[in-house]
């Protein structure tokens, strides 16, 4: 892990959110509130949101999963995957003692695959001489942090990334306060932001030394070029998933409906659901499991949220249903899940 990570604090406003993450240079803050963590801030929500500078930040934070120093390199493999993050807060008795980032972990990653076996193709770039605007339109509606800027003839010329962009969105200077950001991201070329020292690669490089460019750079992201085009785009996310441990069950786990404000709570749901697939899997063939939520939220319980929950199991034996409701997400899913195997047991049980 990295000790000494760079927070900021839970009363603190959004400009003073994108100074800190301009002045650092890194993509998320970790939140706190009287020196212990709440939450997570994102480069991506800042340039996302029409905020105002003086608009706090406890609205836009997230909350991953808080980790211990103890935690499994496989675990922290897994929940940086699922939960989407670049970053993990590690705990020790309720304080932050650092973080675990996706380069922290992938420093560890020996293999002899080459960057064409793990890159993600190109989709979306930014013309040279567009406006800041429609590539923020393009981030927004791919959900990407970054995008290739390229001339005419298609060669790369620079990239811009969400950090980038918000020395746009929240000027250092003569902003007025309560303005809001992206007003005059219109005027704005990408020429003019764009990071022009951009690291590549050839699609035959060996992934260990894509790892030890991005390690020794502390950058985010390596573009493959190929006959002077670029061809794909490698990120530690991207060089995360070779580390993947293979999992128990081939089963195809969905989830959906589930908040995404709380990724603690996504990350506890889906290993209840991976463990109850490995009970399954003693007496079916389970193909797909979909656990569908709908969240209802009441005043008069104090902002509590009831859980109802529709889940299905496809197998090979057939499809099995079961459908819970309550106030505790761990119960209400672990009712579901019960159901589920119930049904399983009760219809091909005693033939197993």
């Amino acid at each position: 892990m990295t000790e000494n990570p760079v927070t900021i604090d839970f009363n603190s406003t959004m400009s003073e959110a994108a100074s800190l993450m301009q002045k650092s240079r890194v993509h998320e803050l970790v939140v706190v509130r009287n020196n212990e963590p709440v939450g997570m801030l994102s480069c991506r929500s800042l340039v996302e949101r029409s905020v105002k500078t003086d608009q706090k930040i406890s609205g836009s934070m997230f909350m991953p999963p808080f980790i211990s120093a103890e935690e499994s390199l496989d675990d922290v493999v897994n929940i940086l995957l699922f939960c989407g993050s670049r970053d993990l807060p590690v705990t020790s008795g309720g304080q932050l003692v650092g973080v675990i980032s996706e380069i922290d972990v992938i420093k560890t990653l020996a293999n002899n695959r080459t960057a064409r076996d793990v890159m993600r193709p190109i989709k979306h770039y930014a013309r040279l001489g567009s406006s800041v605007t429609d590539a923020r339109e393009k981030i927004i509606k791919h959900k990407i942090n970054r995008l290739p800027v390229v001339d005419e003839s298609g060669k790369l010329r620079g990239i811009l990334s969400t950090i980038d962009m918000l020395d746009i969105l929240f000027p250092k200077k003569s902003q007025r306060i309560g303005e809001r950001g992206g007003e005059k991201t219109a005027a704005v070329n990408v020429d003019n932001v764009m990071e022009t020292k951009v690291f590549t690669v050839g699609p035959g490089e060996k992934i260990n030394n894509v790892v030890n460019l991005i390690k020794n750079n502390r950058i985010s992201s390596v573009i493959v070029v190929e006959n002077g085009l670029p061809a794909g785009i490698i990120t530690p996310k991207c060089l995360l998933s070779l580390m993947a441990p293979t999992s128990r069950t081939s089963a195809n786990v969905v989830i959906t409906g589930l908040s995404d404000y709380n990724m603690k709570n996504k990350l506890a749901v889906d290993r209840l659901v991976r463990k109850s697939l490995s009970r399954m899997e003693r007496i079916t063939n389970p193909i797909a499991i979909i656990l569908d939520f709908k969240e209802h939220r009441k005043q008069e319980n104090k902002g509590k949220t009831n859980y109802e929950i529709k889940s299905r199991v496809k197998a090979s034996d057939g499809n099995f249903f079961s459908s819970s409701s309550g106030w505790s997400l761990s119960k209400t899913v672990n009712d579901v899940l019960d159901g589920l195997e119930k049904e399983i047991k009760k219809k091909i049980g005693k033939r197993a």
